[in-house]
């Protein structure tokens, strides 16, 4: 089984744990999870075992998930607009390369997380969390041949320098989405 493809089915479990089984990782904990992923993701593992990159992908994502989901220091937008690759009302498991899939929203969290922490300020823009998980995108591209659709717009659009400004846009039409929703009938 292919190295990168095993960090996916790492990753795509961590989601699948039970997420909020323990205490809101602390700032530091989670920018070493950030680190931890980032290097293991994508990282030759020549020196070291498959198991343990793999094993670090998924205690990082977990790490990074609970955060994102927990913690009152961002706020991360898993709408469709902003994570179109992943139908999270669905789930990825259907999908093709479903656990590249999940590797990819633990890239784009892993994203997000840090650019709000760096900046103190929480932002729903999904633009660093598309910029993080496109990195990790293109190299298991390289790697692997992978290719996802809708990942392959957003790349597009990084390649002729729209997907700041699409960002912009997907945010408008999330909040839109949100105010229909839940706006008094």
């Amino acid at each position: 089984m292919p190295r990168l493809l095993l960090h996916a089915c790492a990753a795509a479990l961590a989601f699948a744990s039970p997420a909020l089984a323990a205490e809101t990782p602390s700032k530091a904990q989670v920018l070493d999870a950030i680190r931890a992923f980032e290097s293991n993701a994508t990282a030759d593992t020549a020196s070291r075992s498959l198991a343990q990159a793999n094993d670090a992908v998924a205690r990082a994502s977990n790490t990074i998930l609970r955060f994102a989901l927990e913690s009152d220091d961002v706020v991360v937008d898993l709408g469709a607009d902003s994570v179109p690759w992943c139908d999270l009302k669905k789930g990825v498991a259907n999908l093709p390369h479903s656990g590249e899939r999940g590797l990819m929203l633990g890239a784009y969290l892993a994203g997000e997380v840090k650019a709000q922490l760096a900046s103190g300020r929480q932002d729903p823009n999904p633009y660093p969390g598309w910029t993080a998980m496109l990195r990790i995108y293109r190299a298991l591209k390289i790697r692997e041949g992978v290719r996802i659709p809708e990942i392959e717009t957003l790349l597009s659009r990084q390649m002729d320098g729209s997907l700041e400004t699409f960002a912009a846009e997907a945010v408008e039409r999330s909040k839109e989405n949100l105010r229909k929703a839940y706006a008094p009938k």
